[in-house]
């Protein structure tokens, strides 16, 4: 049963309950509609009625008119407010705590991330707790996407999600971070379950900014990924038409249209797309109309700060790799980011650096890569080491070769 389904059972019991008795009848029905014109002003057929509550055959859903003033007759403002309060109902039954506001949900789910990071054991029963809580899995899944974990068995969190949230917006966001997953453990067989996934998953209007760019980012990857160079070309050019009708969300957004498409194609030489994506950015304007707080904010500065100093340093372009990077600070990266950005942030400093601080960034890069556990970057430091190891031997071998002369 999806989210939807679940709200609509909901408002069911709760018109009954606030009628007097469960709708069992088109009696029932015929007297609801005269309850509803006598306290709203509203005229609702019985016709109509029998068709929401399941009395009657019927294919098409309820109307927006229908549901907000049925929401009203429950003492909501309209249907919106009564999917909110039924899904803050489960938050505040997983949190064990009443809270007041959606900032307080936050801090409880950002110390939750805190937790399953540092216990294994803990990871693993808090997936089994959420099964029972659809609404409050969506709110931790949705708010906290452990970028860091996707390596590990919290990978498991995203196929539990799609259980009960089976939209389009829904779908583009679990698969595509399970196809991350499955790039960064270097799986190409699930690489190309997740792409079909998201490709055969539409794009409608009301699909949000993150996962719209999150969509053309896996296609783009997985077209340069497997060197079709026919499908990489189709994909970006849908992709420049797509980020037009996003412009608008873009500048209410704290994570652009272009910003989402990027986080993949770092991972790629296409530097000309690359540059197209970072000089036509979509800054925000307007704050999100939902509640972020100004760590998310910071978060997302400083990953576009990492993202650009990636893209640069592959185009070559020194001036703008060091304008970029000399300005990140990796401490501003919050839980279950920190690692995953922390380390692209550490190979464009190896880079980069000319052997000044080499070995300590490698230690770092170490414990990173051990404590994520994805082979991708594993394969980029033992290449960088044999490539490091072999410019030292050179140095040595020039260095002997110069005392002889010298000699």
């Amino acid at each position: 049963m999806n989210r939807e389904v679940h709200i609509l059972a909901h408002l069911k019991k709760r018109v009954g309950t606030q009628f007097g008795k469960q709708i069992s009848n088109s009696t029932d029905c015929d007297k609801l509609a005269a309850v509803l014109a006598q306290k709203l002003s509203v005229n609702i057929s019985s016709q109509t009625l029998r068709r929401f509550f399941g009395l009657i055959k019927s294919h098409s859903k309820s109307s927006h008119f229908t549901l907000d003033n049925l929401s009203k007759f429950c003492g909501f403002q309209d249907f919106k407010a009564f999917s909110r309060s039924y899904s803050n109902t489960e938050l505040e039954l997983f949190f064990s705590n009443k809270t007041i506001n959606d900032h307080d949900y936050w801090e409880k789910s950002e110390q939750l991330c805190r937790q399953i990071t540092d216990s294994p054991e803990l990871l693993v029963s808090t997936h089994l707790r959420l099964m029972a809580f659809p609404q409050a899995r969506k709110y931790f899944m949705e708010h906290h996407p452990l970028r860091d974990m996707i390596g590990t068995v919290y990978s498991q969190y995203f196929s539990a999600y799609l259980k009960f949230n089976t939209g389009s917006e829904a779908k583009i966001f679990a698969y595509g971070f399970l196809f991350q997953s499955a790039f960064l453990l270097q799986n190409a067989e699930l690489m190309e379950l997740y792409y079909n996934k998201v490709k055969d998953t539409d794009l409608h209007a009301e699909v949000h900014v993150i996962p719209a760019g999150l969509k053309f980012g896996v296609q783009l990857l997985y077209a340069d990924f497997i060197g079709n160079e026919f499908l990489f070309r189709k994909y970006f050019a849908e992709m420049k038409r797509m980020r037009l009708h996003y412009i608008a969300a873009s500048e209410k957004s704290v994570c652009s249209f272009e910003y989402t498409v990027l986080e993949s194609l770092i991972f790629t030489k296409r530097t000309t797309e690359m540059k197209y994506l970072i000089e036509n950015n979509t800054f925000q304007k307007n704050s999100d109309e939902d509640f972020i707080p100004s760590q998310r904010m910071h978060t997302h500065n400083e990953v576009w700060k990492i993202l650009c100093a990636a893209a640069y340093e592959k185009m070559g372009d020194k001036e703008n790799t060091a304008k970029y990077l000399d300005n990140v600070d990796p401490d501003r990266l919050e839980i279950g980011w920190a690692k995953y950005y922390s380390i692209i942030y550490y190979f464009i400093q190896l880079k980069t650096d000319n052997c000044n601080q080499q070995l300590t960034i490698i230690s770092k890069l170490k414990t990173l890569i051990d404590e994520t556990y994805f082979s991708y970057f594993q394969t980029l430091l033992d290449d960088h080491l044999k490539k490091f190891n072999r410019e030292e031997k050179e140095t040595e071998r020039s260095g002997d070769y110069r005392r002889v002369l010298v000699s």
